[in-house]
């Protein structure tokens, strides 16, 4: 004849060890006492016939519910909805930083070689200037003074 010990006797029959032990006390379960660790053993025969006669009492139903979802409160919802309009909003931003950094580099590089124009044209202005003859100084100051202010 099998013996089982208290978390034997629980997976062999679905019920919880805490169940069994109700079971045991109200005198449904008779029990043996155990060596060592074990607290007690439960013979195979006594536990087919607490099966028999009493495991609906103890036994505890699920019924599977296929359309069980788990439960969101309306505060979390509000929290994803504010978070996915965040991570669009960032996505809209980066978009409109790289369309603006797209426009802005090209504009950049064209600074860099028209101020290199603008001192070679300053250079040649000057140089033309300087060329002018003597006899006309109003208008080489007139010049030199727009020079200067580019």
């Amino acid at each position: 004849m099998r013996k089982f010990t208290l978390y034997q006797a629980s997976r062999h029959t679905g019920i919880s060890r805490y169940k069994l032990e109700q079971a045991i006390d109200s005198g449904h379960l008779k029990i043996f006492e155990g060596k060592g660790n074990v607290k007690c053993y439960i013979h195979e025969s006594d536990l087919t016939q607490f099966i028999e006669k009493h495991a609906d009492q103890y036994r505890r139903f699920s019924y599977p519910n296929e359309q069980k979802q788990p439960f969101v409160s309306d505060e979390i919802h509000q929290y994803i909805d504010n978070y996915e309009k965040l991570i669009q909003e960032k996505d809209r931003v980066i978009s409109l930083l790289e369309f603006q950094n797209q426009k802005l580099m090209p504009l950049t590089e064209k600074n860099e070689s028209s101020t290199i124009k603008i001192h070679e044209l300053r250079a040649i202005a000057s140089k033309a200037i300087n060329h002018l003859p003597n006899d006309k100084p109003n208008l080489i100051s007139d010049l030199k003074q727009q020079l200067d202010r580019i």
